[in-house]
């Protein structure tokens, strides 16, 4: 389970998570928020890259608020792929055993369940984007995290694309049985993908019971309160 209370992160001066609290357990929860609104901030503060200035996070009742991101067994997704292009898909997805995480099983597994087979001699800038992503959720997923966040990893795809894909990743991120956050502002992959939702507007976490829940509550702050 992956628990935050009261997070708070400040940056230049402003404050830019306000006492996030949040439950998640092995379950996929969708983020639904405009630009701006501190949904990639919730993230890279989970993961270690920004550190918070209060409040607790801990995954399976283990405290990760002064770990280093490499020791907090978070997988990161950013919405623009990360992938290491001097490397082949498959030593992009087999990165992981280098550093004694995961095996080759459960590799052999991901790459058949993401069908990616095909391509694993390829360099990622040679793949469309579709591809793209398939593999950084493959590399991610290889090295048996505890907690998986997703930065819109799916935004850069056409409607259609996205719409074959997302069945795809869904499979893929239920076979781990782990909390999942998974950041978006698009309809379709919250309805698709989701199972828990929340809205964030000004840095500040509000749970919702459904998808449309979650953007009447964005149509209301955008326009001031008002319906």
């Amino acid at each position: 389970m992956l628990q935050l209370e009261e997070l708070t992160l400040k940056l230049g001066g402003q404050t830019v998570l306000d006492k996030v609290s949040l439950k998640v357990e092995s379950e996929i929860h969708i983020v639904i928020g405009l630009n701006g609104s501190g949904k990639s901030s919730l993230l890279k503060t989970i993961a270690g890259i920004w550190n918070q200035d209060s409040g607790s996070m801990s995954i399976n009742g283990r405290d990760i608020r002064k770990l280093p991101p490499e020791e907090r067994r978070v997988g990161y997704v950013p919405q623009h792929q990360a992938l290491f292009r001097n490397m082949s898909v498959e030593k992009n997805i087999r990165y992981c055993l280098r550093n004694r995480r995961g095996d080759d099983a459960r590799i052999d597994s991901l790459i058949d369940m993401l069908d990616l087979r095909d391509v694993l001699a390829k360099r990622p800038e040679t793949l469309s984007g579709g591809y793209q992503s398939r593999v950084s959720l493959a590399r991610t997923l290889a090295s048996e995290p505890e907690v998986m966040l997703l930065d819109e990893p799916l935004s850069d795809l056409d409607v259609s694309i996205k719409e074959r894909l997302i069945p795809t990743f869904k499979a893929a991120l239920k076979t781990q049985s782990i909390p999942v956050v998974y950041v978006t502002h698009d309809s379709l992959e919250a309805t698709l993908l989701g199972e828990s939702f929340s809205v964030m507007t000004k840095g500040a976490l509000s749970a919702v019971e459904s998808v449309q829940d979650g953007f009447a509550a964005l149509r209301i702050v955008h326009m001031g309160g008002k319906e």
